[in-house]
């Protein structure tokens, strides 16, 4: 299948291309454009009820702040590697 690009650059292709679709571009040294379906990715919230202490609403209990960067770190991974293929 050919494509051509109209003057705004845009590509149509309503088989390839759905309406309202979002799509990640990379272009490479060999000067190919790969397209990446970007899919929303959803996980179950905690639900954490806050407290009242001296007028603030705080968290119970501690924040493990080791468990907090690995966790942002394996959903970066995660999101990168999906990104990335």
């Amino acid at each position: 299948m050919t494509l051509t690009a109209d003057d705004k650059g845009r590509l149509t292709c309503s088989q390839l291309f759905p309406a309202g679709t979002r799509f990640d571009a990379q272009k490479d040294d060999a000067g190919r454009i790969i397209l990446t379906k970007l899919v929303k990715q959803t996980s179950d919230a905690k639900l954490v009820k806050p407290i009242l202490r001296d007028g603030l609403l705080v968290l119970p209990g501690e924040v493990d702040e080791d468990a907090v960067v690995r966790e942002v770190k394996e959903e970066r991974e995660k999101s990168n590697a999906h990104l990335l293929g």
